[in-house]
């Protein structure tokens, strides 16, 4: 197979794409950005629910059409809806308009369907396979690398221009990241239309006891970072420090986890399938301290790591998915079949979010320990099964 890019060399399109879609200046005032214009709070969940049930609906659909079109193709598409969303986003801001923040919604929401997989597919067709670790975490690090400048730079913004200046200037981002997808190469070798045979036949090919623990794995993932997203300031706030403590600490685990892309470029290829169940039962240790601590220095040098700790498990199963993908004999469905993927994990993330929710009423901590517990057993659980599936998943030899 012919690649787009050569180990050690970025794609620079991918890059500045990846740089401008973590610009997101509005991220720490979304809600007052809908409130301020007249949509309620119960307006804004509502809004939401819509947005997860466009992406979840357009899902496979839109994993179909990208095994035909290209995932090049697909990633200009998506950075096109994802500029479209910023400017109804500002345009209904402007207006007060409910409805064209309900139709924002859905045009993220599609957006965010025809992303799913999408990237991950493109590396993996268009870097030589033993820089796709590595490739994947650098990709991650410009967007985290496009966060941390929107975070430092969003208070002078916010003060200087108020809402509408946020709003502007992240549209602004959102038309320079579709620009530079236009730049990018397309795959040597397009995805073929995909076989014939029934959807359920090929899901049935698909999932299985050991491709449903890689799903439990990224719902476990996914789990973990919602603690880190929402319950960091309330354990910042029980250590007894102040919430402005918050844009110090996002900070530093945001330049921590910039380190994920050596670390995996030096990971020996023999050490890469049980570093996944190392690093998801690090991090779910991790978790269960965060849970026990309450002096203001553990806890945050454990805040500070926890973030580092889900990127490293989060890259390594994206290099399992799609070598898991071709021992199946499903590349040329690929997009589709990371589609699956996703949304199985999605409706297992669900479950364990239904079990969080009585696990809550016993306190913070017990998030903790029980979203730690959970991740390190499906850390296990997926490195088990990569161990007996028989895949090299890390090397050339998945790959044709």
């Amino acid at each position: 197979m012919e690649y787009a890019g050569k180990a050690g060399r970025p794609l620079d399109g991918l890059d500045v794409k990846s740089f401008f879609d973590g610009l997101v200046f509005f991220g720490p005032v979304a809600l007052l950005v809908r409130t301020a214009a007249g949509v309620t709070v119960g307006q804004f969940f509502l809004l939401q629910a819509a947005l997860a049930c466009a992406a979840l609906l357009s899902e496979l659909p839109a994993g179909r059409l990208t095994d035909r079109i290209g995932y090049r193709n697909t990633l200009v598409l998506c950075e096109g809806l994802f500029l479209l969303a910023r400017a109804l986003l500002l345009t209904a801001f402007l207006c007060g308009s409910p409805a064209l923040f309900g139709l924002e919604a859905a045009v993220e929401g599609v957006a965010l369907g025809f992303d799913s997989g999408t990237r991950s597919a493109y590396l993996y067709a268009t870097v030589p396979p033993e820089a796709f670790l590595a490739r994947t975490a650098q990709v991650e690090n410009r967007e985290t690398a496009g966060f941390i400048t929107s975070t430092v730079l969003y208070a002078g913004l916010y003060a200087w221009q108020g809402l509408t200046g946020l709003l502007a200037a992240t549209v602004c981002t959102a038309g320079v990241a579709f620009l530079a997808a236009c730049t990018l190469p397309a795959e040597k070798k397009s995805p073929a239309p995909s076989r014939p045979g029934s959807g359920r036949a090929r899901i049935g090919q698909l999932l299985d006891r050991r491709s449903l623990a890689l799903m439990a794995a990224l719902a476990a993932l996914s789990m973990g970072q919602l603690l880190v997203n929402f319950f960091y300031a309330d354990k910042l706030a029980a250590c007894g420090l102040r919430p402005a403590w918050m844009t110090p600490v996002i900070l530093g685990y945001s330049a921590l986890q910039m380190l994920a892309a050596p670390l995996l470029r030096r990971l020996p290829a023999a050490w890469r399938s049980r570093a996944l169940g190392l690093c998801c039962g690090a991090a779910g240790a991790v978790m269960a301290a965060l849970g026990l601590v309450r002096r203001a220095g553990p806890a945050l040098a454990l805040m500070l790591a926890l973030p580092l700790l889900l990127q490293l498990p989060a890259c390594l199963l994206e290099a399992g998915e799609n070598a898991f993908i071709d021992a199946r004999g499903l590349q040329d469905d690929r997009a589709w079949a990371l589609s699956v993927f996703h949304m199985s994990s999605s409706a297992l993330e669900a479950a364990f979010l239904a079990g969080s929710s009585a696990v809550a009423a016993a306190g913070a901590a017990a998030c903790f320990w029980a979203v730690g517990a959970a991740l390190a057993g499906c850390g296990a659980w997926a490195a088990r099964a990569i161990g007996r599936e028989g895949l090299c998943i890390y090397s050339t030899e998945n790959i044709e």
